[in-house]
C-alpha cells in the first residue's frame, strides 16, 4: 500500500513540475518577442484587459474634458465650498468668505493661479466695523473629479490653507458666527 502511494505522489510531481515547465516557456517566449507575458487566448484574462483599459480611457477622457477649459458648478471639502460661475467664483470658509475675479479657467495640465480677495468673518471683530477684503491667490490643479486649492494673501504672503475639494460636493462649514 505504501509503495502505491509512493508512486501516485511522484506522478502528481511530475505532472505538476511539466506543466510549471511548459507555462515559463510560454512566458520566456512572449517576453522575448516583446509581447505581454500571460496565457493566450484565455477569455477571462482578456476580458479583464479590455475593461481595464476602458476604465483608463473614460479617466483621460474626463480629464481631456476639463484641460485648458473653465471650471464650473460647485465644489466643496472640508471647511471649503467654491461655486464656479461665468467670470469667476465664491468661495465660503469657515470664518472666512473669498472671490476670484478673473474667469476660473485651467490650462492644459489642470492647473490656475487666480487673483481674488481673501475676506475674514470672525466672532471677534467689532461691532459696526466691517472687515477688509485682502488680495488673494487662489493656485492649485483639477484632476478628474478632485481639486486641490491652495489659498494665499498677497499682501502677507500668509498661506491661510491648503484644501481638497470634489466636483457636485456642497462641502463642510462650520461658519464663525
Amino acid at each position: 500500500m505504501g509503495d502505491v502511494m509512493r508512486v501516485k505522489r511522484l506522478f502528481a510531481v511530475a505532472a505538476c513540475l511539466a506543466l510549471l515547465a511548459a507555462a515559463s516557456a510560454a512566458w520566456v517566449e512572449a517576453a522575448r518577442a516583446g509581447g505581454e507575458p500571460g496565457f493566450k487566448g484565455a477569455p477571462c484574462a482578456d476580458a479583464a484587459q479590455r475593461r481595464k483599459k476602458s476604465r483608463a480611457w473614460r479617466r483621460k477622457k474626463i480629464v481631456r474634458e476639463q484641460e485648458g477649459g473653465a471650471v464650473g458648478g460647485v465644489w466643496g471639502g472640508a471647511h471649503v465650498r467654491l461655486s464656479a460661475r461665468e467670470g469667476g467664483a465664491a468661495l465660503a470658509f469657515d470664518c472666512a468668505r473669498g472671490e476670484i475675479t478673473a474667469p476660473f479657467k485651467t490650462d492644459a495640465e489642470g492647473r490656475f493661479d487666480l487673483p481674488g480677495t481673501y475676506t475674514r468673518e470672525a466672532v471677534s471683530i467689532r461691532i459696526g466695523k466691517t472687515p477688509a477684503a485682502r488680495p488673494a491667490r487662489y493656485s492649485g490643479r483639477v484632476e478628474g473629479q478632485a481639486m486641490t486649492l491652495v489659498v494665499k494673501l498677497t499682501d502677507t504672503d500668509q498661506s491661510p490653507g491648503t484644501y481638497t475639494l470634489a466636483r457636485g460636493s456642497e462641502g463642510r462649514l462650520w461658519k464663525c458666527r
